[in-house]
């Protein structure tokens, strides 16, 4: 993979001139947290480079709230993305799944993926909810974006991990090869991150996560006290990159026949409920449940890749104040009894 550099000042008059042909999002600084915002000549420089992933999930971009999906949507913009996080871009790989590949493929989902030019940012200061190395990925991006930047001192080390990614660059003499103390910077930040992840989780175990198939009775989750605490808001599960699910509502007219696609929860009571009013999963234990399961058991089965990132979106953003590492490392230690 091609590494360059480019001093922040040299980046900055890049994107500016980028600005006049490009529409641009980036997480922005709003009172210590990120956001993504439309980029333009007054927030450019409140551009957050050196801190995790940004508090929406990046599929807000590939698989929007609500979206029309009847009649098709013949014209989709193209957009730059910046600040994607390694947590986003592992998500992406389920999303591939459930909307690109397969027998049933979603033509918005193809195009807004072929109209997006992804440049992420390795995540330098963790949130004390991040827990990427309990399952397996690390703090900074190693694939699935067009670029990643690297902060380092005075600048970025910049990796090209597409042609796309090459030709947004292009001849741009402001950006060159890396060289050896760079690159060696690059990787000790790296490395501290890592290390601030796993000091931020040492308490916590998923070791044994495989076993959690054994516990789909809402007995074991029953016993679980945190899980009072639940009020089935949603809030897990839109924040996740890899929660998938939606409904179809059916906005027709007499002479247009017109369907919308939005996000639905396996958390809302009312989830997966049938005409008569029978449901699969009718008490809040089941529902709770069903997220892990499918996380780490349904999702592994069905497309060899674990359903979580660790980016801890659901435990920031849990009115209940419900740590999922907690829940996890009580089940798995087996600390609830049969």
């Amino acid at each position: 993979m091609e590494r360059l550099y480019i001093e922040f000042k040299n980046w900055q008059s890049f994107l500016k001139g980028k600005l006049q042909e490009n529409k641009i999002y980036a997480p922005v600084d709003n009172d210590g947290i990120s956001f993504y915002e439309i980029i333009d000549e007054k927030n450019i420089e409140k551009i957050v480079y050196d801190k995790a992933r940004p508090v929406e999930p990046f599929k807000i971009f590939l698989f929007p709230f609500k979206e029309k999906v009847v009649p098709e949507i013949l014209n989709l913009e193209k957009i730059v993305v910046l600040g994607v996080s390694s947590c986003d871009l592992k998500g992406i790989e389920i999303l591939d799944n459930v909307f690109k590949e397969g027998e049933y493929k979603d033509p918005n989902y193809k195009k807004r993926k072929e109209n997006i030019m992804v440049i992420s940012f390795d995540c330098i200061q963790p949130y004390s909810t991040c827990f990427c190395s309990l399952v397996d990925v690390n703090p900074y991006p190693e694939k699935n974006f067009d670029l990643n930047l690297s902060k380092i001192e005075n600048g970025f080390i910049v990796e090209i991990g597409t042609e796309k990614g090459k030709n947004f660059i292009g001849k741009d003499t402001r950006f060159y090869q890396a060289n050896e103390n760079q690159l060696k910077n690059m990787k000790e930040n790296r490395e501290k991150a890592i290390k601030k992840v796993e000091e931020i989780n040492n308490e916590f175990d998923f070791k044994k996560r495989e076993n959690l198939k054994e516990f789909h009775y809402k007995e074991y989750w029953e016993k679980i006290k945190d899980i009072e605490n639940c009020v089935s808001c949603g809030s897990c599960t839109f924040n996740c990159p890899t929660c998938v699910c939606f409904l179809l509502e059916d906005t027709s007219e007499r002479d247009f026949f017109k369907k919308i696609k939005v996000w639905d929860s396996c958390q809302f009571p009312g989830y997966a409920r049938m005409a008569s009013g029978a449901t699969p999963r009718p008490t809040l234990y089941e529902r709770f449940a069903n997220r892990y399961l499918c996380k780490y058991w349904y999702m592994v089965e069905n497309f060899g890749i674990l359903g979580c990132t660790g980016c801890g979106r659901c435990i920031s953003g849990c009115i209940g104040k419900i740590d999922k590492r907690k829940v996890m490392t009580e089940i798995l230690r087996e600390k609830v009894k049969t």
